[in-house]
C-alpha cells in the first residue's frame, strides 16, 4: 500500500480529502478558479473564468458544462484534472495514479468516490467519506 504522507511533495497544499481506490484519503489542492463576466463583441455577458492558466480553459469549459462534450471526453477531462491536481501534491508514477483514480460503473464505492472527486475538481468541498 502507498504511504500517502511519505509521497507528499514539498509545498503540499491542503485542500479536499477524497478516499481513492486504495481506500486512503488523498488531498486534492483546491483549484484556483475565478469567475468573472465576459463581455462578447455583441455586448452579451457570459461567464468567464480562469483556473490554472489558459492551457486548461477548454478542460474547465467541459468540466463545468460550458462546452458540450461526449461522455468519453467528459470522463477524459475529469481524469486529466484529477491527475494534474493530485500530481501537484504528490510524487506519484503514472501507474500509481492509474491505480488510485479509478471509476467502476455500477460499483457503489466507486460511484461515491467519483462523486467526491468531481466535487473536489470543481472546487466544491466533498462530503465526508463514509467510515469503513
Amino acid at each position: 500500500m502507498l504511504d500517502e504522507r511519505a509521497l507528499r511533495k514539498p509545498g503540499f497544499s491542503e485542500g479536499y480529502p477524497v478516499r481513492l481506490a486504495d481506500g486512503q484519503d488523498w488531498v486534492f489542492p483546491k483549484p484556483r478558479i475565478r469567475f468573472r463576466p465576459k463581455i462578447g463583441p455583441d455586448g452579451r455577458v457570459e461567464v468567464g473564468r480562469t483556473a490554472f492558466g489558459p492551457e486548461f480553459d477548454a478542460s474547465f469549459d467541459v468540466l463545468f458544462g460550458v462546452t458540450e462534450a461526449e461522455p468519453g471526453e467528459q470522463m477524459r477531462v475529469q481524469f486529466e484534472m484529477a491527475v494534474r491536481l493530485l500530481s501537484a501534491n504528490y510524487e506519484l508514477t503514472a501507474e500509481q495514479l492509474a491505480d488510485l483514480i479509478v471509476f467502476e460503473p455500477g460499483d457503489e464505492a466507486s460511484d461515491e468516490r467519483w462523486g467526491q472527486l468531481s466535487r473536489a475538481l470543481m472546487g466544491i468541498a466533498p462530503k465526508p467519506s463514509p467510515a469503513t
